[in-house]
């Protein structure tokens, strides 16, 4: 019996470590695993004034998304543009690009400013938010 317990441990251990070695080949590299840090660039002005808007008009807001180890740009990253009852969504082109549409009258401002918070969220990459992407005055 003394002899039996040694054999079973040394066979299971040499069970468990091919059992590991197929699981470590199924996971592909290492560096694919961690995700990559990104980055949002407000392209056009980081300043709403409501008033210069008329209830119909659009307020657009150019995003671009970009990796931020290597200024590629990223596709298919959904950007989010939020606050004070409004959210403007799109998702970013083949160039890193978004294009975020409101309206005057979605915004429900109860003081004589706030702010927008930006979200960036993109397969294999980090989530970025700003707080403060974009001030909006009445």
């Amino acid at each position: 019996m003394a002899i039996g317990i040694p054999v079973k441990i040394v066979v299971l251990t040499i069970v468990g470590m091919a059992g590991l070695a197929a699981m470590l080949t199924i996971i592909d590299n290492g560096e694919d695993a961690i995700p990559k840090p990104i980055h949002a660039d407000l392209k056009s002005t980081n300043l709403i004034i409501l008033s210069a808007f008329n209830d119909t008009d659009d307020i657009n807001m150019a995003v671009e998304v970009i990796d931020s180890t290597d200024g590629t740009s990223v596709k298919r990253a959904s950007v989010v543009l939020s606050g004070h009852g409004a959210a403007a969504v799109n998702m970013t082109n083949n160039d890193g690009y978004a294009i975020l549409r409101s309206k005057k009258t979605d915004f429900d401002l109860k003081t004589g400013e706030g702010y927008l918070r930006l979200d960036v969220k993109a397969y294999g990459f980090q989530d970025y938010a700003n707080e403060f992407a974009v001030k909006i005055v009445k």
